[in-house]
């Protein structure tokens, strides 16, 4: 086989020149180099999955706190609920900052003392309104005009009395 190297003769010993001997030691030392390795690789992922676990859960406790104060703010009358809602979370992080504890079920009292200094973000503080009842006034339509009557004397004749009593006559049957 023109191939072929011839073989190297040292003491009578023949070795292929390009690999050395493969010793169980080397082979094994090889295994635990790359179970290490993987070892440290895994270790790095477990921590960055960590991380995402521990995000992931804030930002859900920050939502449903978020909720919480939404719908206590709703339940509270609040005029402006996005302001309202802002000024809570200064509120509850204010005590982060000092080292205690976000009292989220510390909620309604916070809203309270909310309503005391900003009275006007919440409805309490609208002046009264007038409500509607079942006994308003009667629209004043005389039984021969006709909706389509009331449309055309309105749009001839361009009167703002005339296209109110066409408009009052109209949400009347719907």
């Amino acid at each position: 086989m023109p191939d072929e190297l011839p073989p190297i003769e040292d003491g009578g010993t023949t070795a292929a020149p390009s690999r050395p001997p493969v010793s169980e030691e080397t082979d094994w030392r090889t295994r635990a180099l790359e179970a290490e390795s993987k070892l440290a690789q895994l270790e790095t992922d477990s921590q960055s999955l960590r991380t995402q676990l521990a995000q992931a859960q804030s930002d859900l406790a920050q939502e449903k706190q978020s909720r919480e104060i939404d719908r206590a703010l709703a339940s509270a009358g609040a005029i402006d609920p996005e302001v309202a809602s802002l000024m809570l979370a200064s509120m509850l992080a204010s005590p982060a900052q000092t080292g205690d504890p976000p009292a989220s079920s510390d909620i309604p009292s916070l809203i309270n003392s909310l309503r005391a200094s900003k009275p006007f973000l919440f409805e309490s503080a609208l002046p009264s309104r007038p409500t509607p009842s079942a006994m308003s006034p009667a629209i004043t339509t005389s039984p021969t005009d006709s909706l389509s009557d009331l449309a055309t004397q309105a749009r001839t004749s361009g009167d703002r009395r005339s296209l109110l009593a066409y408009l009052r006559a109209r949400a009347g049957r719907a």
